[in-house]
């Protein structure tokens, strides 16, 4: 027979094992309202849960301050063994899956145009390689599109430069950190530096991304910092077109080094040449960036996973144009 001590803890569990989430969230969060955008349900249902919450535990989880809530010194020492709980199920259903070979549904990932060439394709195949049943849906552009996207729920993941920093409902972590390259026309007066400051081009006309993308963002910081206001001959949206046009004599652009001169900075017969900068943060930071939730899909966390594990230098090599 069971002790008797047994049935109240059973009942006890059995009443707060379904808040679990809720008060994981709003430890995450601190804060009401994001933790039900962090769970995807209304506010009162927050509300209602750790009212439930505190109703089983004997005592009271959250107290309001100002808009606000702050956790009580039980709900600090409860967090915790919650969280603790979660992971130690998530792990049992997640190796449940994998021993399946359940890996499948779809991870919706958006990146920026120059990633599309090599380094998406690269990650996915090698991706697809372990769980060929997991379907990709695909958005490109520029940066803030890429985060509109995710901001917005329609994608997973997002692959981008500059990488925003970590936030209430945004996670995110660096991939590689590229060094950049100042392109020039074959002729031009640069041409056989090999290496230059920044500063010294800046006079130069330029041919750039258009706002929204990563590129611009970093050029106009490098031109806020040589103190000159940019000359733009032409905006465009294509990292390509821009070496097109540097190699027409049109201007000169700020680049990621490509594959094309990976192994030789200076190819003339190009019509360009690509020249190294010496300023220390004319670089650009590549990561991937991904929502806070509760609940992440299995494909979505594997894939995830998949891409932080990823060797920089091999990344760095995949990200060229």
């Amino acid at each position: 027979m069971a002790d008797s001590h047994e049935l109240p803890l059973h009942g006890e569990l059995a009443r707060l094992l379904p808040l679990l989430p809720v008060l994981d969230a709003v430890g995450q969060t601190r804060h009401v309202t994001a933790a039900a955008e962090l769970l995807g349900v209304p506010q009162p249902t927050v509300s209602r849960a750790l009212a439930r919450a505190a109703a089983v535990v004997g005592t009271e989880l959250v107290r309001k301050e100002g808009r606000g809530i702050r956790l009580t010194p039980a709900a600090e020492q409860l967090l915790p063994a919650v969280r603790s709980a979660l992971e130690v199920l998530q792990a049992g259903l997640d190796d449940l899956h994998e021993r399946r070979q359940e890996a499948r549904g779809v991870v919706r990932l958006s990146f920026q145009m120059t990633f599309g060439e090599a380094a998406v394709p690269a990650l996915i195949r090698g991706f697809r390689t372990a769980h060929p049943d997991v379907r990709f849906e695909l958005v490109q552009g520029s940066r803030q599109r890429c985060l509109d996207v995710l901001a917005a729920g329609e994608v997973d993941l997002s692959i981008v430069s500059p990488v925003p920093r970590p936030g209430r409902q945004l996670d995110s972590e660096t991939l590689c950190v590229q060094p950049l390259r100042l392109a020039v026309p074959a002729g031009h007066r640069l041409a056989s530096r090999g290496r230059v400051r920044f500063q010294e081009a800046a006079r130069e006309p330029f041919v750039v991304l258009e706002r929204g993308y990563g590129m611009r963002s970093i050029m106009d910081r490098l031109f806020r910092e040589a103190g000159a206001r940019p000359d733009i001959a032409f905006q465009g949206q294509d990292s390509r077109t821009l070496l097109g046009l540097v190699s027409a004599g049109l201007g000169v652009a700020l680049v990621p080094p490509s594959r094309a001169t990976h192994s030789a900075v200076h190819t003339p017969d190009l019509g360009w040449v690509e020249l190294e900068l010496e300023d220390a943060d004319a670089v650009r930071e590549i990561g991937l960036v991904w929502p806070r939730i509760v609940g992440e899909p299995l494909q979505v966390r594997l894939f995830r996973e998949h891409i932080l594990r990823e060797e920089p230098d091999a990344l760095l090599d995949a990200f060229g144009i």
